[in-house]
């Protein structure tokens, strides 16, 4: 069985794409400066401190919506009860990352 399709029923064309370096188009293409760096401040220190406030609340909730799973969901992706205290501890990664380095 054969179902020919046509140009215009495909619905989508990719792009004409250019793997070919800008600066050898236009040699007086330059990159755009980068913003010079700022440090210290009320105001970074104030970022700073959002920031961290938020991955709390990040993994606080993801904690909250493991803790909801049954017993059998947790055990479908890898885990138990007693795993779910260290997940989201900083050492518990770092014994991740050097393993799967």
């Amino acid at each position: 069985m054969s179902a020919p399709i046509t140009k215009s029923q495909l619905g989508f064309e990719l792009p004409k794409l250019s793997y070919v370096d800008a600066s050898w188009e236009e040699p007086t293409l330059r990159a755009a400066p980068a913003a010079p760096a700022r440090h210290g401040g009320l105001g970074d220190w104030m970022a700073n401190l959002l920031a961290t406030f938020r991955g709390w609340r990040e993994r606080q909730a993801a904690l909250a919506e493991l803790s909801a799973m049954t017993d059998r969901e947790l055990m479908d992706i890898g885990l138990n009860r007693g795993d779910l205290p260290r997940v989201f501890s900083a050492n518990y990664r770092r014994g991740l990352d050097v393993r799967t380095a």
